[in-house]
């Protein structure tokens, strides 16, 4: 299968190869580059997705014919939703195709392609399909689904968000031992959601719990001290989040906790993936997202802070 050539013809091989490179790029530099190098031509991000496409769909056909490389520009104006999850065989496959028609029809890249987890933004399309050949030249067959986490290629945070990566009260994002220890736990993940559940999970895990009312050591104090209340723990918590790039914010509820008795409670708020979720260290019982130790449908939630003002 030979589709709008300028003279240079690429394998499967080749491509696979070129897909295991790039895959590896773009989780080291939360970036495309500019171009990959196959024999001794540079292939732009637009080109590479066409071939990865077109190699792909031949892999599932059976075919293994020489392709070449077609002039391809650059997506206008790539846009996408935020999204974490899988996509099976299937519906990678069908996206495929509608890249490679796309691309045909119009010589240049789509801004995005739709999916059943929601647009998948060009650069996100060309994680995937890099991560999907170089599954294959690693395992010799496809995968039965691949992960899309746009978090890896669209690391944008919203203007408003802005002030949720901010140093606040209690919260010392800029301090040395803050910042060394978010780049320490986050050391080796590619994905925002990764980063973020390593940083919970280390709170969580390390950080002892002491009764006691309001803020009073911060995040540094009670880094220092290893113990702390919700307050100096949600500190804690937030400023490595922050420290890592990703948004948290404070939630002040009044809830009612497995030993029956009800209390004021600070927990934190990490933004991945366009979605807040909840979360909550004071407890091993509690996981990302999932919080055990008291009764989130009967709690009082009286509002969320980039600063909590006690």
């Amino acid at each position: 299968i030979r589709f709008t050539t300028n003279g240079t013809t690429f394998t499967t091989t080749q491509i696979t190869t070129a897909a295991a490179s790039v895959k590896s790029y773009i989780e080291t530099n939360n970036k495309l580059p500019n171009y990959v190098t196959i024999g001794t031509n540079q292939i732009t991000m637009p080109q590479f997705l066409q071939l990865l496409v077109t190699s792909l769909l031949q892999i599932n056909s059976g075919t293994n014919t020489a392709m070449a490389s077609g002039s391809v520009s650059n997506p206008t104006s790539p846009t996408g939703s935020y999204m974490y999850g899988n996509i099976a065989s299937t519906e990678y496959l069908s996206i495929a195709q509608k890249i490679k028609d796309y691309i045909n029809s119009n010589n240049r890249a789509p801004n995005y392609i739709a999916s059943s987890l929601g647009n998948i933004q060009y650069e996100s399309l060309v994680y995937i399909y890099s991560k999907i050949l170089n599954y294959y030249k690693t395992n010799g067959r496809l995968p039965n689904y691949v992960l899309v986490d746009s978090s890896v290629t669209n690391t944008s945070i919203p203007s408003e968000l802005q002030q949720y990566l901010q140093s606040t009260t209690n919260c010392q994002v800029t301090n040395s031992q803050i910042q060394a220890l978010a780049k320490s736990i986050t050391s080796g993940k590619t994905s925002t959601y990764d980063k973020a559940v390593a940083i919970f999970n280390w709170v969580k895990d390390k950080l002892g719990y002491t009764f006691y009312y309001n803020s009073v050591y911060g995040a540094v104090g009670t880094l220092n001290r290893m113990t702390g209340n919700c307050c100096d723990t949600a500190h804690l918590l937030i400023a490595l989040e922050r420290a890592a790039g990703i948004p948290a914010r404070y939630e002040h509820v009044k809830a009612q906790f497995s030993s029956g008795s009800w209390y004021g409670h600070v927990i934190a708020q990490v933004w991945v993936n366009g979605k807040w979720y909840n979360v909550d260290a004071t407890s091993y019982s509690n996981t990302f997202g999932v919080i055990k130790n008291w009764n989130t449908s009967s709690a009082t939630y009286y509002g969320t802070y980039a600063t909590l003002p006690f």
